[in-house]
């Protein structure tokens, strides 16, 4: 809970200079809120000013007006690193260097390749404003050769208080192709909610924290469709986070973390949130000390593509994180929207364990579904169909040579196998024919030419299937013969 708040005009500017303030240190406690309005100006003298930090909330300094030192004083903003585990930070000061982090791993992320660069040495490297970094922060040096690392950094200069523009990277090439560590420039949180001073320029409308605490995984919020971030789309103060572009092949891309979006909010505090819109489910894996979080909704204006104004793409977390996501056509999403229950009424969840142990699956924001659509998971691997209607929370055993696609989330009565092959598509574009198969099926495709004889056979994948064919021009038939029955469809050829 905030401890207080103070918004500083002529009269609170008084009673600092009553008290003292502008000739001593001033220390901003956790929780607490400072705002310097419009037209005022707050001159902390030959003093220093520290906003303080802890392990549950964020400094929060947010200016309107202007801060200076007119006797030589300095700004300093504290950061707490919970030991032992990875940070995605920034620095929401300017003209700081790498050596705030000493006796740390910081590293940073490069799009071109996907690689990361160890920062060490010279301590003189600056800490680029609007940049994210990763940081290791521990308890004893894995490689023996550093003393204990701090409970805190301490940036000193001059606060960020004014637009940051940002230019992505963008390359083709790359393995991570758009995908852009970036961070809070401010001493204050900032909203992530596509509002148009953000400026985003082929960028997507989902972003990505690392969450340490949650076993080592992202959440994700997406300014139209929410998400899993349980802030919502704040961002603390001194946070780094992903953004994707939304055309990785290269086109160029750029946004703006904009100072109209900074505002007061408790954004280190993870509480509860509810969808955004309708139709979502929110889906939670717990087990071996790690968590992951997943969400399946239903959005008229998207499509069964990835959308980046809507979708959220799974992004791995490093180290050895279990992982939970939705599969479509072989896209794997950690925020997955789809047009409509009626075209898919069955959705690929994924689970890869990172250990043999018992797990727990759990179902959120039912109530967010109409009460006329039914909600099951099915269990492949153990045969077990569970209303998640009646029963939210799903234990099962996983070990790690476990089939990844093991779970199917039905938004339709589950029983009937033929009607399996109803959500199949299959259709043709040039010589490539496509089919579509969003379930798992044991089967075989067929192609035959016009007269019958078989000219193609291969199995069944999950996802989409592309195959070439090299033949004549004309109509062919594609069949898929599957134990759930056989399905068959005339294509043309061009």
């Amino acid at each position: 809970m905030k401890q207080s708040k103070f918004i500083l005009t002529a009269v609170l500017l008084a009673f600092f200079s009553l008290f003292g303030f502008g000739q001593a240190s001033i220390t901003v406690n956790p929780g607490t809120d400072i705002t310097i309005g419009t037209g005022t100006t707050l001159d902390v003298g030959g003093a220093k000013l520290l906003l303080m930090d802890d392990y549950s909330t964020a400094p929060s300094f947010l200016q309107y007006g202007s801060l200076t030192f007119s006797g030589g004083g300095e700004a300093f903003v504290e950061q707490y690193l919970t030991r032992d585990v990875f940070h995605m930070v920034s620095t929401p000061v300017n003209s700081e260097v790498i050596e705030v982090y000493q006796w740390k791993y910081l590293e940073q992320f490069n799009e071109t390749d996907g690689t990361w660069t160890f920062l060490n040495l010279p301590l003189t490297i600056p800490l680029n404003v609007g940049e994210g970094y990763f940081v290791y922060s521990y308890t004893t040096d894995p490689n023996g050769l550093w003393p204990s690392s701090g409970d805190s950094v301490v940036f000193s200069g001059d606060f960020n208080y004014q637009d940051v523009a940002i230019t992505l990277s963008n390359t083709n090439a790359s393995p991570t192709s758009g995908w852009n560590l970036i961070g809070n420039p401010f001493p204050v949180a900032i909203e992530w909610n596509g509002h148009s001073d953000w400026n985003l320029n082929n960028v997507g409308g989902s972003m990505y924290i690392y969450d340490p605490d949650g076993g080592g995984n992202y959440v994700v919020w997406n300014t139209t469709t929410g998400g899993t971030n349980p802030n919502s789309g704040f961002i603390a103060s001194t946070q780094g986070f992903w953004v994707r572009t939304a055309d990785t092949t290269g086109t160029p891309a750029s946004l703006t973390i904009p100072a109209s979006q900074r505002t007061h909010n408790e954004a280190i505090f993870f509480k509860s949130s509810g969808p955004v819109i309708p139709s979502q489910l929110l889906l939670t894996v717990e087990g071996n000390s790690q968590t992951d979080k997943t969400v399946i909704g239903f959005y008229e204006e998207s499509t069964a593509d990835f959308d980046p104004e809507y979708d959220g793409v799974y992004y791995k977390a490093p180290g050895g994180a279990l992982s939970l996501y939705s599969v479509t056509y072989g896209e794997k999403y950690a925020l997955n929207e789809l047009p409509s229950v009626d075209e898919y009424p069955v959705v690929a969840l994924n689970f890869e364990p990172k250990a043999s142990a018992t797990y727990i699956l759990k179902s959120d924001w039912l109530e967010s579904i109409s009460e006329e659509i039914p909600v099951y998971l099915e269990d492949k691997q153990d045969k077990v169909i569970r209303n998640l209607r009646v029963q939210s929370e799903y234990t099962f055993s996983a070990t790690t040579s476990d089939n990844a696609d093991r779970f199917n989330i039905w938004f339709t009565e589950p029983g009937i196998s033929e009607n399996l092959l109803s959500y199949v598509h299959i259709y043709s574009f040039g010589k490539i024919v496509y089919l579509e198969i969003p379930v798992n099926l044991n089967g075989e495709i067929m192609i035959f030419d016009i007269t019958g004889r078989k000219i193609l056979s291969r199995s069944t994948t999950p996802g989409r299937n592309e195959i070439e064919l090299q033949q004549s021009n004309g109509n062919y038939i594609v069949r898929i013969v599957a134990n759930e029955g056989i399905i068959s469809k005339k294509v043309y050829i061009n």
